[in-house]
């Protein structure tokens, strides 16, 4: 039988966790549930936690309640996903304590690729994503051009039928092009 534990909180057996064990986990990773299983990464890199410090500073800026690595919670206790950014639609006293919220809660949520460690930011995730009705999903990828000081913006938005949801890709912009956008609605 194998145990996780951190000092005096004994977690669940492995085959038994939950989302409510995962806010019990140590520090430093970060933790989802897929069907079941557990999925552990390790931090970001620097290029990754830049462009999302920049896209959270201009969401912010803009009047949206984004946070960082929101849970969403899937249709079973055993799955929940982590995105890198989440746009909270309605914004709950009551979700205070909760650290995985439905994908109802939600109005966009924002994956960054890392550039060793692709996870299915195109494919799986985009599916799992529109499958629990989030109305945008945003792709943050590595500048084709190379430019470590930015990034491209792919933005999809919830189509397709209610038993079979798709993301249609509207706009693919740069993320120097996207704040500038935000700043000009902000002096307007």
């Amino acid at each position: 039988m194998l145990v996780l534990t951190e000092p005096s909180i004994p977690l669940s057996i492995i085959k038994d966790l939950d989302v409510e064990d995962l806010a019990r986990l140590p520090r430093g990773y970060r933790y989802e549930l897929r069907e079941g299983n557990l999925f552990i990464t390790t931090p970001s890199t620097y290029w990754h936690k830049r462009m999302a410090r920049r896209l959270l500073l201009m969401l912010f800026a803009a009047g949206l309640d984004v946070l960082q690595d929101t849970g969403v919670r899937g249709d079973r206790p055993r799955d929940n996903r982590v995105p890198d950014l989440g746009v909270i639609g309605d914004d709950s006293a009551e979700t205070a304590g909760i650290s995985n919220l439905p994908g109802s809660a939600f109005r966009l949520v924002v994956e960054i690729v890392s550039e060793n460690s692709p996870n299915g930011e195109y494919t799986d995730k985009a599916s799992w994503y529109a499958h629990r009705g989030i109305p945008e999903y945003w792709i943050v990828d590595q500048d084709p051009e190379g430019s470590q000081g930015d990034a491209v913006v792919l933005m999809h938005r919830l189509a397709g039928e209610a038993e079979d949801p798709v993301y249609d890709h509207v706009r693919t912009v740069r993320l120097s092009e996207l704040e500038a956008e935000y700043r000009e609605k902000r002096a307007g």
